[in-house]
């Protein structure tokens, strides 16, 4: 009996030792700030940005390359202060093809991380585009808007921008108007499990 007490305390310490998000592939969890740490850093007010709730078209994009092999395992968004409706969320890993699509309806208080049905492979160097686009039914052009980080003197984002193993490479907004690249970057969030 004393034995299997000693083996149950070994499995639990073992268990709980392997649930952090240091990004070591021996701990295979799905690290909800692996991509949302990087736009926060990268597009600091440090770094010249402004976080608003702007740009009122359909569809905001952004791409980005990964620099490490894993899966994007859970989608991050905070619904506008003038929506409470859902969207469909896209990423789609352009590199090989492998895509997923999701109606999700988020939380107007805080980024909101939800698991994607089908994670999406990444293989270091894939590029993928991330993309959100209001459903259809919103009743006011207002409803669009979404949290974007804007350079505060009104210039373009000069990509590409590289954090860590995050490299921004362009941006997008389009739908009842548009395309305007390079506007912003949306605050889209990626969970990310590194193998």
């Amino acid at each position: 009996m004393k034995t299997f007490r000693t083996l149950l305390f070994s499995f639990f310490v073992i268990l709980i030792n392997s649930c952090d998000n240091d990004n070591d592939p021996a701990n295979n969890v799905c690290d909800t700030t692996y991509v949302s740490s990087a736009i926060t850093n990268a597009f600091s007010s440090a770094n010249g940005y402004d976080d608003i709730e702007t740009m009122d078209l359909e569809t905001h994009e952004y791409s980005v390359k990964i620099n490490a092999a894993g899966e994007i395992c859970s989608i991050g968004y905070q619904n506008p202060s003038t929506y409470t409706g859902g969207y469909t969320m896209e990423i789609t890993n352009i590199t090989t093809g492998i895509s997923y699509s999701g109606v999700h309806t988020f939380s107007q208080t805080g980024l909101d991380y939800q698991s994607i049905a089908t994670p999406v492979q990444v293989n270091s160097g894939d590029i993928i585009i991330v993309k959100r686009t209001i459903l259809p039914g919103y009743t006011m052009l207002n409803q669009t808007i979404g949290r974007i980080l804007r350079k505060s003197n009104y210039a373009n984002v000069p990509y590409p921008i590289t954090q860590g193993n995050i490299e921004f490479l362009s941006s997008n907004f389009y739908g009842t108007g548009g395309p305007v690249p390079d506007f912003g970057q949306p605050y889209i969030a990626l969970g990310f499990q590194v193998y």
